[in-house]
């Protein structure tokens, strides 16, 4: 009792705190608060954007997940640079980069994972379907303002499932630079009072923020708002590397003595002064991190927010079995923000002579941690496998299972890439595994009656709970894969730890008729679009080594929206593909080309 009646007084004095405090900052940018309770402040005005054209829910937020990206609808200044897209947090966060942020919750500013976003309330809530939680965003007709609003966020709660109620939003305005946040009802408190809530601004390095309140709630009808100072001396020279081979850096499976891999990356301008040329090193290691093949590059000169794609001239050659890692190193000369210099990506080489080929991103070792569960019982989790090459044929699913005390079954499901942007689209598959028939502390088999043949692209394979209790493997040894997905009722999402575990399934595949196409083998046949960054019009050209006689393209946003597609019929041998991007806004494109019934898929940035 001792111990709960001096934490409750702390808990009271840190509020009175923080409401007695109406203003704050400067941080190390020049940013500040205040509340509507200052005379200089904001006053709180509440902007009801549901019956607004062109408002839009943000569906599938769950239990600690995130989703997005969204467009903002212009280009926002946020410290020294732009951002044009957003996630929202379903636990009371946007961010400008993906990251998921969930219990214990941060201080800011801070330099752990995840950066670059706006705590609005950031504490424990929830959206399920037995509740009333919503979530909206909207973004004025003169792409000036951006508002996204929580409407009736409970907290989470262990034994009810969900308590209280909480109404509140965020505004971003082009016109100023300013962000508001504003709280219409509040009402209850998280479980877990330790570590329970912040609000407050962060930038893209996590070394410069302004925390407004830690462990403290914000009182109903309230205002906070930040200013974008009005001048500032802040100087930051800061390259990054933008992602290496696609935008999610995810990982990839290669055929032992198949196709070379070129490494290609995209590196960015991340500060607010003009770089001059900088190196950039990319290369492939192996296990022992003994380079296999490498890259110095010089850049060009970049100007604030400028990217350009670097493609290496030495190529991977992947003679042995094993996992390797494809790593980019910015070198700029007293770059602000080491943390953003370096992407890795994960290469698998398998041998493919093998009559079953088990492609894996884990290394057979579970993390001991108790492995993935989620209470209720009805969610899962997915990984997305993109064969060494094609067509195959995908025969089995695993899944290493730590343990069931519930003796609950559970499914594996595939999935089609068909969706949106590329996204789990047509359901194709799925086995049942029965309770007695799941084997605890091991790989489970689930053999597909049908063998589901995979012509190009790749397929989610999912595992599904029927029950409590049952968990699923953890791999933590690195490197990881970056394609792993939270299942939460049929709410779908970037797994939480993507970026620090692999989640235990794996597929096998087998060749057809004994002869396979390469998949890299087509991606020999395109170059890079250029220019890059590219304004009105971008090209890229292409050379086959024969005939073909069908081409096709789709063009998506970073938002998985068409922008463009048509089916060439023609005699093509080399030649040249040009597409219009006048009405194209700033930002990155992904364009997919299938030949032949082999695609590829290539990416270029817009930059007005």
């Amino acid at each position: 009792m001792k111990k709960i009646a001096t934490l409750f007084l702390t808990f009271l004095c840190y509020v009175s705190y923080t409401q007695a405090q109406t203003s704050g900052g400067p941080d190390a940018y020049g940013y500040i608060w205040r509340d509507s309770n200052d005379p200089q402040g904001p006053a709180y005005n509440w902007i009801d954007i549901l019956p607004l054209p062109g408002a839009s829910e943000v569906r599938f937020l769950a239990d600690d997940n995130i989703k997005g990206s969204f467009p903002i609808g212009f280009s926002f200044h946020y410290y020294w640079y732009d951002v044009t897209q957003f996630w929202v947090g379903s636990n009371g966060y946007i961010g400008f980069t993906n990251g998921q942020i969930s219990h214990p919750f941060p201080m800011i500013p801070s330099t752990s994972l995840p950066q670059n976003y706006l705590g609005i309330m950031t504490s424990d809530l929830i959206f399920d379907p037995g509740n009333n939680a919503e979530c909206w965003r909207w973004t004025s007709a003169d792409n000036d303002t951006l508002v996204v609003s929580y409407i009736d966020v409970p907290f989470w709660d262990q034994t009810s499932g969900w308590v209280g109620s909480n109404t509140f939003q965020v505004i971003l305005s082009a016109v100023d630079s300013s962000i508001t946040y504003q709280y219409q009802t509040q009402s209850g408190s998280p479980a877990n009072l330790t570590s329970y809530a912040s609000i407050g601004i962060e930038n893209n390095s996590g070394n410069i923020g302004l925390q407004h309140s830690y462990n403290a709630l914000p009182a109903s009808s309230y205002a906070i708002k930040y200013y974008y100072p009005s001048n500032t001396t802040f100087a930051v020279s800061d390259a990054s590397t933008s992602y290496n081979d696609n935008t999610e850096t995810g990982g990839l499976f290669l055929s032992k003595n198949g196709s070379s891999f070129t490494m290609t990356t995209e590196v960015k301008n991340t500060g607010n002064q003009n770089l001059s040329p900088f190196n950039v090193f990319t290369r492939v290691v192996n296990g022992a991190n003994a380079i296999q093949a490498q890259n110095n590059t010089t850049t060009n000169t970049l100007t604030p927010g400028q990217t350009q794609v670097i493609t290496g001239t030495n190529v991977f050659n992947p003679t042995v079995a094993g996992t390797f890692r494809f790593l980019t190193n910015t070198q700029l000369s007293g770059d602000a923000t080491p943390s953003n210099d370096q992407k890795v990506q994960e290469l698998v080489v398998v041998d493919t002579t093998q009559s079953t080929i088990r492609l894996s991103y884990d290394n057979g070792v579970e993390a001991g941690l108790g492995g993935l569960s989620w209470q209720g019982g009805n969610g899962g989790a997915a990984i997305y496998f993109k064969p060494p090459f094609y067509p195959c044929n995908l025969t089995e699913m695993y899944a290493y299972i730590v343990d069931n005390p519930m003796a609950a079954g559970c499914s594996m499901v595939v999935y089609d890439d068909n969706g949106t942007a590329g996204a789990a689209g047509t359901r194709l598959d799925s086995v049942y595994m029965g309770p007695s028939i799941i084997a605890i502390a091991s790989w489970n088999t689930a053999t597909l009656p049908t063998p589901l043949t995979i012509n190009s692209g790749g397929v989610y394979v999912a595992w599904v709970m029927d029950g409590d209790g049952l968990t699923l493997g953890q791999n933590q040894l690195l490197p990881v894969s970056n394609r792993t997905f939270e299942i939460l009722g049929n709410a779908w999402a970037d797994y939480r730890y993507r970026e620090t575990e692999d989640l235990m399934i794996n597929v096998g595949i087998k060749r057809i008729s004994g002869v396979s196409v390469e998949e890299n083998v087509a991606e020999t046949y395109f170059y890079n679009f250029y220019p890059s960054p590219a304004n009105n019009s971008i090209a890229i050209d292409f050379s086959f080594p024969s005939e073909v006689n069908k081409l096709s393209y789709e063009i998506y946003d970073v938002q998985g929206r068409l922008m463009d597609k048509k089916d060439l019929t023609n005699s093509f041998i080399n030649g040249k593909l040009i597409f219009n991007t006048e009405s194209y806004t700033s930002g990155i494109y992904s364009c997919r080309i299938v030949v032949d019934g082999h695609s590829i898929v290539r990416r270029f940035s817009i930059a007005k």
